[in-house]
């Protein structure tokens, strides 16, 4: 399942204590839809999977803070802190294994 977040949402999903995988995009990025549809193969594949996305366009200081310098990124969130940023999507198999092992 996909959630949209705001900036402040994404601020309050990163500093939970839980895992989280938050995907930054933006709108017209033809390499994010891309990346966005590997996504939705895996959710599909992976049962009860929550990404959170946000429109990159909008969390600037949340992008500089993490050093997040181009999209599309996938930031793996544990203990309120990102522990990995994926910016390459290879392909839906090596995505599918990385969230598999990171929520497992």
């Amino acid at each position: 399942m996909f959630t949209e977040l705001t900036y402040n949402e994404a601020l309050t999903v990163a500093s939970r204590d839980s895992r989280a995988a938050i995907f930054f995009y933006t709108p017209l990025c033809g390499t994010c839809k891309l990346a966005r549809r590997m996504l939705e193969i895996v959710d599909a594949a992976i049962p009860g999977l929550t990404i959170y996305t946000c429109d990159a366009n909008f969390a600037y200081p949340l992008l500089e803070s993490w050093k997040i310098q181009s999209v599309p990124a996938l930031v793996y969130i544990d203990q309120g802190r990102p522990v990995d940023i994926q910016f390459a999507f290879s392909g839906v198999d090596d995505l599918y294994t990385r969230l598999k092992h990171f929520f497992a």
